[in-house]
């Protein structure tokens, strides 16, 4: 993370304010801004950890049947009224 902040003013849903409030309050993070950092870290490590995990997936797939599955699944879109 870097060592310098980057200002940004946000709009939240008012049940989100009052719960990062709370956790100031409360002694559980240091601030509000605090609260939407480890927020934005954790949505960022588990969007990586779903990456690597469908890539370890596509990794162990079977070329043969995944290409039968997309013939089945181009077959049935073309089978779709067009709109």
């Amino acid at each position: 993370m870097s060592a310098k902040k980057t200002r940004l003013t946000i709009t939240v849903d008012p049940h989100l304010s009052a719960y990062a409030e709370h956790l100031v309050e409360t002694g559980k993070a240091p601030s509000v801004s605090a609260v939407f950092n480890d927020a934005m870290e954790a949505r960022i490590q588990r969007e990586r950890r779903q990456r690597r995990l469908w890539k370890e997936a596509a990794e162990r797939s079977d070329p043969a049947k995944v290409a039968r599955m997309m013939a089945h699944v181009d077959a049935q879109a073309a089978a779709l009224p067009e709109r």
